[in-house]
């Protein structure tokens, strides 16, 4: 359990210390939870977010919209960087690339406890 009082500042300190202390986001996702259906831990969310990060290490992400409802937080998303390395299977370019998403998040005690995610394809910013 944490001090945070609600799901989606939950999530909006995760994503703030995402980009900044990791470890303080990390200990806001439970030891084992279910990422895109997949049960993982919290080395495999450090693993990810260093991966995107070796992508596109100057990514930003901006959500543009959020609601909760009970457990649950939905986000849409756009995500700009420029694609410096592999990003989700794609070579990198070297070009600036925007992109946008969608997730859910289901926060449980404090706890980021499910995530499921969709993002489209990048494509170059305009």
């Amino acid at each position: 359990m944490t001090d945070i009082d609600s799901p989606s500042a939950v999530v909006r300190a995760i994503v703030a210390g995402r980009d900044g202390d990791v470890d303080a986001a990390l200990r806001l996702i439970a030891p084992e939870s279910l990422d895109q259906g997949v049960r993982v831990t919290r080395e495999d969310w450090r693993r990810k977010w260093d991966y995107m990060r070796a992508g596109s290490a100057d990514m930003e992400v901006i959500t543009e919209h959020t609601v909760e409802n009970g457990e649950w937080v939905a986000n849409r998303y756009a995500i700009r960087g420029t694609h410096t390395g592999d990003f989700f299977g794609a070579a990198p370019t070297g070009e600036r690339f925007v992109t946008g998403g969608l997730d859910m998040i289901r926060v449980v005690d404090g706890l980021l406890v499910e995530h499921w995610a969709y993002a489209a394809p990048p494509r170059p910013e305009q």
